[in-house]
């Protein structure tokens, strides 16, 4: 296990979050913003918020909706973004953001791409995208670790394999899912990371480690980074 301080700690009699608890993405997104930013907030929206206050707005509807794991860590250190517990009674993996962050999203803010850290619901709409794209079933299961010091967790399905290959991942984005790969991935995830765009998508941080070959030789992508695109970003990425 994982402790707040990034030191490993025994496993323990963790309370695992069991699947029957999840919420859909879809039905997460929607209550949170009907709950936080429709009615009674006067001019705000989720733009104008300071990271801390929606992080503390976030956890207190996580904590309304039931859906608060108080101690619950992490087991396995993963990357930059995620840290796991593989659950073997339902084939799940819990996935872990670092403590008092909602991982990554891609903007265009400055005229480029850049990775900058998000806001629960832009974490939440980034793994919405990820089931639409890739036919992927994320779920919310809500917050673990500690108060002001909250992961969010998500469970998804665990696929079993090995790690694709570059020329695999080129030929599934492009050969069967009609994306074009990018000449270079904007230093958006890992150096060896590669990058695809179609029509108003954007794929990043797909690399072997991120997609996985089954044993039955179907190529799943697992973490990526995918954004959606305005005509203005799609044209500053040189499409």
């Amino acid at each position: 296990m994982i402790d707040e301080s990034g030191t490993s700690i025994p496993f323990g009699d963790q309370r695992l979050p069991g699947p029957h608890q999840d919420r859909s993405l879809h039905s997460a997104i929607a209550d949170f913003e009907g709950s936080v930013f429709a009615g009674g907030v006067g001019d705000e929206d989720e733009d104008s918020l300071d990271y801390a206050v929606y992080l503390r707005r976030f956890e207190r509807w996580v904590e309304e909706v039931g859906l608060v794991h108080d101690s619950l860590f992490p087991v396995v250190e993963g990357g930059r973004e995620h840290d796991l517990t593989y659950v073997v009674e339902d084939a799940s993996v819990l996935k872990f953001t670092k403590p008092s962050l909602a991982g990554y999203v891609v903007d265009f803010e400055l005229g480029y791409p850049r990775l900058r850290i998000a806001k629960p619901l832009e974490y939440l709409r980034r793994q919405l995208l990820q089931n639409e794209i890739f036919s992927d079933n994320i779920r919310f299961a809500g917050l673990g670790g500690l108060r002001f010091n909250r992961r969010i967790v998500t469970r998804q399905p665990h696929v079993i394999g090995e790690d694709a290959g570059y020329d695999d991942i080129t030929e599934l984005m492009v050969g069967n899912l009609g994306f074009e790969k990018l000449r270079h991935n904007h230093g958006i995830g890992y150096e060896d990371s590669l990058a695809f765009v179609r029509a108003d998508l954007a794929i990043f941080d797909l690399r072997p480690p991120n997609v996985i070959r089954t044993g039955a030789g179907l190529l799943i992508p697992i973490d990526c980074i995918p954004v959606k695109l305005t005509d203005r970003e799609r044209a500053l990425l040189g499409c």
